[in-house]
């Protein structure tokens, strides 16, 4: 039996939610941090639990051909951001698409083999510098950092690979301050802490042809490119169902968990008459100062209470937070008996959870897509249609 602070040999199997990699040792399952499948590695045990325990990689005795030299020196150091850049973005991919295949049978209990999406690039060759908004912790001395890696020790993020170069250059944050950090669709950099930073801390986004602005500590993509490609797949998908008579103008549609209207905005150029509900007083602020009221209307509210005051839909666009969108909410969307709902989840796991909970509410999954929104690192985006079960 494991016990804490072991030093062990372990050759991992497989890839695993989270940016581990699954060994066994007598018989106990290791979650690996720092180790790819195939490679042994020598790592020191961290936590013992009943049926697993956790490690981490302290050398790597034979490596993967899919290893490379660590591209992240804020990772090196011991933060949690980027776990996946000692591989090949191709392999950081396969890995993604793994995990994704395997939480799809255990999670959204699929036969195996039937959903299986690759991970796509969200933008082709971008593995570095993608993020374009980071909430940051600054230490005693108002040095920005990220938390280490399953703890809340604090490590500089200067050199995180996910950040573009200068993006908290000159900044100077009170010690402990929480400090949100943009370069927003003007090139112009925010920061806001428990004063303004830089910049004037409200950043302006376009998608298309639509503008928004939010403040700088509000939601947004994290990835500089997500929300223009995500707003491309749900229209062409929203398109097709329009062009194959699924949906028609003028149809009702939900945005729910829909923050300022991104999507609201692809739907109504469609000629949908579009319902946003959304918790957050900003996100709707700004998606009434953008969109056209007679085209979308917001509703500030809890998804799961708000929907029943609502006309029924068409089709429901859904984009619930990492923990997923639940029983109630799958419950209340499927009783609206909609024609077509398009499920985006930032968690393969609930994402999957979510899957099953609308397959057992009678609807079916035409179309799966997962993008790499977080290259080098174990994070994910899902994309899926799901129609009522026998619509053609």
């Amino acid at each position: 039996m494991l016990t804490t602070n072991d030093l062990v040999e372990l050759t991992p199997r497989s890839p695993g939610h989270g940016g581990i990699a699954v060994a066994r040792h007598d018989g106990q399952a290791v979650f690996v941090r720092g180790a790819l499948p195939g490679e042994t590695v020598r790592a020191r045990v961290t936590d013992v639990k009943k049926s697993y325990a956790r490690a981490s990689t302290v050398d790597v005795l034979a490596p993967s051909e899919s290893r490379v030299p660590q591209a992240c020196p804020a990772a090196a150091a011991g933060a949690g951001c980027c776990d996946l850049t000692i591989a090949t973005p191709d392999y950081q991919r396969i890995w993604k698409s793994d995990v994704l295949a395997d939480l799809l049978v255990r999670f959204g209990r699929f036969a195996p083999g039937e959903l299986a999406p690759h991970v796509d690039e969200i933008t082709p060759a971008v593995t570095t510098g993608w993020r374009h908004r980071a909430r940051l912790h600054a230490d005693a001395d108002g040095t920005l950092g990220w938390r280490g890696a399953r703890s809340h020790d604090l490590v500089p993020a200067a050199g995180c690979a996910q950040l573009p170069a200068g993006f908290t250059y000159g900044l100077s944050p009170a010690p402990g301050d929480e400090v949100a950090v943009v370069l927003d669709d003007d090139g112009a950099r925010h920061a806001v802490g428990s004063t303004v930073l830089d910049g004037t801390g409200v950043a302006d986004y376009r998608v298309g042809d639509t503008a928004w602005r939010l403040p700088a500590g509000g939601f947004w993509q994290a990835h500089r490119d997500a929300a223009t490609r995500y707003s491309e797949l749900v229209g062409r998908w929203a398109a097709g169902l329009t062009a194959e008579g699924t949906v028609e103008p003028g149809d009702r549609a939900w945005d729910l968990y829909g923050g300022a209207g991104v999507f609201a905005a692809v739907l109504a150029r469609l000629g949908l008459r579009v319902d946003v509900v959304e918790t957050s007083s900003d996100a709707v602020a700004a998606g009434r100062a953008s969109l056209d009221p007679s085209a979308v209307r917001f509703h500030r509210g809890d998804v799961a209470r708000t929907v029943g005051r609502l006309r029924a839909p068409r089709v429901v666009v859904l984009d619930p937070p990492r923990s997923g969108a639940g029983k109630a909410v799958v419950a209340v969307v499927a009783a609206a008996g909609p024609a077509a709902v398009i499920h985006v989840g930032c968690d393969p796991a609930a994402f999957a959870r979510d899957l099953a909970l609308f397959r057992d509410a009678g609807f079916a999954v035409r179309e799966v897509v997962a993008l790499d929104a977080f290259p080098g690192t174990h994070h994910l985006e899902c994309l899926a249609v799901l129609m009522p079960a026998g619509a053609p």
